[in-house]
Order: C-alpha cells, then sequence, then structure tokens
C-alpha cells in the first residue's frame, strides 16, 4: 500500500525518508540561556546579534555567520567596538552622549582612552579595564564574567538582551591580549 501510495504520488522511498525525518521532532519553542542569548539565527535582539548578516563587504564564509558567530574569531578592539560597545552600550541614556551614565563614554573614539586604565568610577579599588587581566577588569564583572562587587543597577548589558557567549568571550580575549586600541 505505501508503494503504491508513493508511486501514485511520485515519491521515492527517499524522498519518503526525508519527508518523514522533517516531521519528528517536538512541539516546544527552543530555550536559550541568558549567555546563548543571540544567537540563534532567526530571533533578532536589540543587540543586533540575529540572522547572517548580508555581504556588507564581507566574501567567503564569513558573509553567512552571525555577529555573535564572527566574534568567536575577534579579539581586536575596532569588531569590539562596532558590534559590541556602539550597538549595546553606547546608546542614549547609557554609555554615550553629554552626560554618559557613571562618566563612562563608550561611543566610537572615546571608549578605549575611557576603559584602559582607567579608575572604576562605581567600584573602589577597581580598573575598567587592566590589561591582560579578566579578574581585575570591572568591565568582566559588570558583564557577570569575573567575581567582585556586582554593578550597583545590575549587569551590562541593561535593559536589553544579554551578550551571546561568543562576544564575552572576545572581549576577555581582547583584554588578556593586553587591551590594545
Amino acid at each position: 500500500m505505501v508503494r503504491g501510495l508513493l508511486v501514485s504520488h511520485g515519491m521515492t522511498s527517499r524522498s519518503l525518508l526525508l519527508l518523514l525525518a522533517a516531521a519528528c521532532g517536538n512541539d516546544t519553542a527552543p530555550t536559550r540561556s541568558s549567555a546563548d542569548a543571540g544567537t540563534d539565527n532567526n530571533q533578532p535582539t536589540a543587540n543586533g546579534d540575529a540572522g547572517p548578516i548580508g555581504d556588507g563587504g564581507v566574501t567567503g564564509d564569513a558573509a553567512a555567520l552571525t555577529i555573535c558567530q564572527q566574534a568567536a574569531q575577534h579579539s581586536d578592539f575596532a569588531f569590539l567596538q562596532t558590534h559590541v560597545f556602539t550597538p549595546s552600550c553606547a546608546t542614549a541614556m547609557c554609555h554615550a552622549g553629554p552626560d554618559p551614565d557613571v562618566g563612562l563614554d563608550l561611543s566610537a573614539g572615546n571608549a578605549h582612552a575611557n576603559l584602559v586604565d582607567k579608575s572604576s568610577s562605581t567600584a573602589a579599588g577597581w580598573t575598567r579595564v587592566e590589561p591582560g587581566s579578566i579578574a581585575q577588569s570591572y568591565l568582566a564583572v559588570s558583564l557577570g564574567r569575573a567575581e567582585g562587587p556586582p554593578p550597583r543597577d545590575g549587569y551590562m548589558p541593561l535593559g536589553t538582551d544579554p551578550l551571546c557567549l561568543e562576544k564575552l568571550e572576545a572581549i576577555e580575549r581582547w583584554i588578556l591580549a593586553g587591551a590594545p586600541p
């Protein structure tokens, strides 16, 4: 009977197998931990992590990678500025503009000078970014990646999706590399 049904609909055994395999699954939506937020290619986030990147001058395999997937290949400040600090931190009412929160301006052209070897304005005895040391960098603490006094308003970024794990690890690689400009 199945063979007759396949023939009458023009399906091969292979087609049926593929159809059945595609139908298998579950009825629940996938879940993500906060560390994975922004890594699902179909779920847009406020951090701009979702979906494959259009070509935008990127060629080859990188053109099909999400920002989070690309972050796994980076530790350079230019990438962090463009894909982390500017879209996630240097926003209105946060770390940009004439009066940035806690005096920390993370806008392009200002972020590096305001982070590296600068004292934290909210945690006494801490440096915002201590080149070569994640454990002594308050930036890592504020992102929930190192032990220390928690940020007064909560872990960063506030009011938006958490950064994906790959972006957090890119920040850590940058710090460990000496936090170069």
